[in-house]
């Protein structure tokens, strides 16, 4: 551990859990002492209830005044170190230090650091700033509370972002011409990590510089075999095109020595546009952006100002979410747009940028439409290009299947024209997702389609994207542990592209997971603190309505009413139509039925039922709750139509069945058991025998994770 850095606090969590004050070891007690300091520092500057504190202690079996004995146990833990570190805030108690005093924190900071330094083609300072993240391990994370599940999840996440660092240092040992050196860890790295791709590459091309060509294609046929036998699946694109290069003696495959690989320009406004547009790295091309459009601003250079704001926005629109930076963003775009000739190419890709941010925030489309076809008219692909993107991202509710379809159809055609590698991939990304979320039965198909494209090179935001639908086909297929283990994954690439969805994603894939296994009330602390988010975007409710169902079915009627009151406003149809509108309708319904409102139900039903044939999908289709007809027999349940809940309930069933979403198809036939009882018509009582037996047939193949 290295460094005084909060008051002379430290914590160590990268290898035996370490507590230092001014240099010194300090000694906070036993076990469930430092269980409880290990998961505040887990979520250092996050509170923590104290039934969340509990639970991990205990597990399920808590003992009578838990929540007496865990404030006792923090009251003893605040005497063993500063009284400050700990503080009350309900409902639990938080951490309070800053990042840096945890080696965790370092570990990530020096890592994202080298990350970008690579990226940027400065090897050597990425050597740099990947070896100090790595000399901080000493031992695994959180490694003596395997015990405690919460714990354990975050020392895989830790362990993973290891596993990356090591294989960007290998990336920057080899892009500074060591090679020979590295053979006997990529061999034992291999050996270990047999599924990793990147690994085999890597060690083909030490093998190859090292003047060893046959051991390098006895390398890939190792790989190609183990992939084969474990997954069925042929090598992917890249490592296939370093097989390929091997065997035709690419000098290009040769060392390149330190100063010589730069991969983009030292300007940072061309660095930017590189690390956009063709990597898909939005944290690395803010920081260029942000370099270029303050020296343009200096320089009184127009054009530079409006390529450096253009950068700035990003890929997506809203990227800047918190208000003062998208403020910041919006006054940028006007000023650059004054500063421009207004005949220009580069006024017009302004205008298009504005159009979209303020018809995102308004939940309208009329003026990027309008822009879209301003573009069409000029015939100039890149700004046409960028205004499809936009307005497809514009029209993410329910209401807009063709036109979006059109959208994404039609950019693919630019994306031939305009030269960026970007608009192919934003056009072949849009296609996936709408494909999804019309629920086609061949939206797999373009997904592996996307998946080729990424593997050729990789474009981060887009692959942020690609990686959250998997885990979305992953909880329909009822796989929860894989699903929650790709869901934490994903949203550490999320992060790492420095997209903010990151954080919403992971929670709404999370909410999906907990919901189909039946234990979404675990969730209420956790959703109570992320609605509040300033990440998220101001038209996304979502949050309202998982808190809502959360407390609803963990019991706490009063905090479902209070959420499901703050999304319903004074009109539920005056709701934003946004990319998240169907799974709050959804969590809305829910809640009416377990708190029996049927008022809510009734309000509800109206405005799904248009739009029963569509599944109800999360933003660009990351996490799936299964048919529409699901909450609008939900609904007729609440309100006493047993004839149209049973009917709804039964299309549920066969919708699920078609998306092949399984925890769906069980919660559907359950629901649809209840309607039958409960309508007691002839046979119905059979039927409703029929579709629990089914259930529970189904809902076997999900091991212990199900419900």
């Amino acid at each position: 551990m290295v460094g005084n850095t909060t008051g002379g606090v430290e914590l160590g969590v990268l290898g035996p859990f370490e507590v230092r004050i001014g240099g010194t070891p300090r000694d906070v007690g036993g076990p469930r002492l430092r269980t409880l300091l290990a998961l505040l520092a887990a979520e250092a500057g996050r509170v923590v209830s104290v039934h969340a504190l509990g639970h991990a202690l205990w597990g399920e079996r808590l003992p009578e005044h838990a929540d007496r004995t865990v404030r006792t146990y923090l009251s003893r833990l605040r005497g063993s170190v500063d009284p400050r570190l700990i503080l009350t805030r309900p409902p639990g108690y938080v951490l309070h230090v800053v990042p840096e005093a945890l080696d965790s924190a370092r570990f990530e900071q020096f890592a994202a650091e080298g990350r970008r330094a690579l990226a940027a083609g400065d090897a050597g300072i990425a050597q740099k700033h990947l070896g100090a993240a790595l000399a901080l391990w000493r031992g695994n994370a959180y490694e003596e509370f395997d015990d405690v599940e919460t714990l354990k999840a975050e020392g895989m996440r830790l362990d993973r972002l290891r596993h990356n660092a090591v294989q960007d240092r290998i990336d920057a040992d080899l892009a500074t011409g060591e090679d020979t050196g590295l053979i006997a860890e990529l061999e034992a790295l291999t050996t270990a990590f047999p599924g990793h791709e990147r690994l085999w590459a890597q060690l083909m091309t030490a093998l190859y510089r090292a003047g060893r060509q046959g051991d390098a294609l006895e390398a890939f046929r190792r790989a190609r075999h183990g992939l084969i036998t474990a997954s069925g699946v042929e090598p992917s694109p890249v490592l296939a095109q370093v097989h390929r290069r091997v065997l035709a003696h690419d000098p290009g495959l040769l060392a390149v020595r330190a100063g010589t690989m730069a991969t983009v320009p030292d300007d940072a406004l061309a660095a930017g546009e590189h690390a956009l547009l063709e990597d898909g790295d939005l944290r690395t091309s803010r920081e260029h952006f942000e370099t270029a459009y303050r020296r343009a601003e200096q320089a009184g250079d127009a054009d530079a100002l409006a390529r450096a704001v253009l950068g700035l926005g990003g890929v997506w629109v809203h990227e800047h979410r918190t208000a003062a930076a998208s403020e910041l963003l919006l006054a940028r775009l006007r000023y650059a747009l004054e500063e421009v000739d207004p005949a220009s190419l580069l006024a017009l890709r302004l205008r298009t940028r504005l159009a979209g941010e303020e018809d995102y925030q308004g939940v309208t489309h009329d003026r990027i439409l309008a822009a879209v076809e301003q573009t069409r008219r000029t015939g100039d692909p890149v700004a046409h290009a960028e205004a499809l993107s936009l307005a497809h991202h514009c029209l993410l509710g329910p209401g807009h299947t063709v036109r979006r379809h059109a959208l994404a159809t039609e950019l693919l055609g630019v994306s031939g024209r305009s030269g960026r590698r970007t608009d192919l991939v934003m056009g072949v990304l849009w296609d996936t997702v709408d494909l999804f979320l019309a629920g086609d039965p061949h939206a797999q198909r373009r997904l592996g389609e996307l998946d080729d494209l990424l593997a050729a090179r990789k474009h981060l935001a887009a692959g942020f994207v690609a990686d959250a639908l998997k885990v979305m086909l992953a909880i329909r297929a009822g796989r929860f542990r894989e699903a929650e283990q790709g869901a934490q994954a994903c949203a550490e690439l999320g992060q790492a592209a420095g997209d903010l969805d990151a954080l919403g994603w992971y929670g709404a894939q999370l909410v999906a997971i907990r919901w189909f296994q039946g234990r979404l009330g675990e969730l209420v602390p956790v959703l109570d603190g992320l609605m509040h988010s300033p990440t998220l975007s101001a038209i996304d409710n979502s949050y309202y309505a998982a808190l809502a169902v959360a407390a609803a079915a963990a019991g706490d009627r009063r905090t479902a009413a209070g959420a499901l009151a703050r999304l319903c406003g004074d009109d539920l149809g005056a709701l934003p139509r946004s990319s998240t509108w169907l799974i709050s309708l959804c969590g809305a319904a829910e809640t009416a039925y377990l708190l029996e409102d049927t008022e809510t139900a009734t309000r509800v039903s109206e405005l799904l039922r248009p739009f029963g044939h569509l599944p109800a999908m999360a933003s660009l289709a990351i996490a799936c709750f299964g048919s529409i007809h699901y909450p609008l027999g939900t609904t007729a349940l609440t309100t006493g139509d047993l004839d149209r809940a049973v009917a709804h309930l039964r299309a549920a069933v066969q919708h699920n069945l078609a998306l092949a979403h399984w925890p769906a198809v069980v919660f559907s036939r359950r629901r649809h058991a209840e309607a039958l009882v409960r309508r007691g018509g002839p046979g119905d009582a059979v039927a409703a025998e029929q579709e629990l037996a089914a259930a529970d047939e189904e809902s076997r193949t999900f091991g212990d994770q199900g419900r």
